[in-house]
């Protein structure tokens, strides 16, 4: 079992104050307790499959915080900022900036013209970027981080409102053969054919999409997805995985599930 690391943020002032994606509902009740107790479950979920999770400390004027996987785009040490494109969510950037300086990152910024979201929407893979725009971030943004982190891009369009960010409609597995699942409505390209070269790519249901089932937190071999009763589960168990389940309901209120909550930092 290798050694992992993940930045998380505590959700001590997570609430749904405002709309930016369909599943926000301004002003919807949130069980503020219930969340703490799924986020530390998650957290526990997450310390067991063999991870270590670093927090940053929440912030009042930021409920989104919570959602650190926003925070920006790691290669190794290096760390590119996110350029968040609605209002409600400037300001993250600072605070996640000053983190990743203080735990001796080399932290840079991205044009500030060019709206990225994060791991959210685009993560390493060995020489490739593979990223989405169209939603939430800008295709711009995702040539621009590969050129400075000297890879290849690999990118795709969104089209799905509900599915605003690639880590809501796409995850890699663990697994043998690069399976990954995702929701081919989400994409332009229902086929996925540009990933096709990288991942055998396994469709996931509707019903299992808008449980955000994509937005599975992989550590090691374990997989851990939002919510019981998800039909991919069976068949990520199949490919090989450890399937663990860390229920988030509460963050499902926000549009957000297991991936959102964290970023892998190594």
């Amino acid at each position: 079992m290798t050694n992992h690391s993940v930045l998380m943020s505590s959700p001590e002032y997570f609430k749904v104050e405002y709309s930016i994606n369909p599943w926000m509902v301004a002003g919807v009740e949130v069980d503020l307790d219930l969340a703490k107790e799924q986020w530390n479950n998650l957290k526990e979920s997450i310390e067991a499959a063999g991870a270590t999770v670093e927090v940053v400390p929440p912030s009042e004027k930021h409920p989104d915080l919570v959602f650190t996987a926003n925070s920006g785009i790691l290669n190794g040490k290096d760390v590119l900022i996110a350029n968040f494109k609605y209002e409600e969510r400037r300001g993250e950037e600072e605070i996640f900036a000053n983190w990743f300086e203080e735990n001796g990152y080399n932290v840079g910024r991205i044009p500030s013209e060019y709206k990225f979201e994060g791991r959210g929407d685009a993560f390493v893979y060995g020489e490739y970027l593979v990223g989405a725009y169209g939603i939430r971030s800008d295709k711009e943004a995702l040539l621009y981080i590969a050129d400075e982190f000297n890879l290849t891009p690999v990118i795709v369009e969104l089209v799905n409102e509900k599915f605003y960010h690639l880590d809501t409609c796409f995850q890699k597995l663990p697994t043998e053969n690069n399976d990954a699942i995702f929701y081919p409505k989400a994409f332009k390209d229902e086929s996925l054919s540009e990933f096709s070269q990288f991942f055998n790519l396994i469709p996931v249901t509707e019903d299992d999409a808008n449980q955000l089932a994509c937005n599975a937190v992989v550590v090691n071999d374990t997989v851990i997805l939002p919510s019981d009763g998800i039909e991919v589960a069976n068949k990520i168990s199949e490919l090989g995985a450890n399937v663990v389940v860390a229920n988030v309901s509460e963050f499902l209120k926000s549009g957000g599930a297991c991936q959102c909550l964290v970023i892998a930092l190594d």
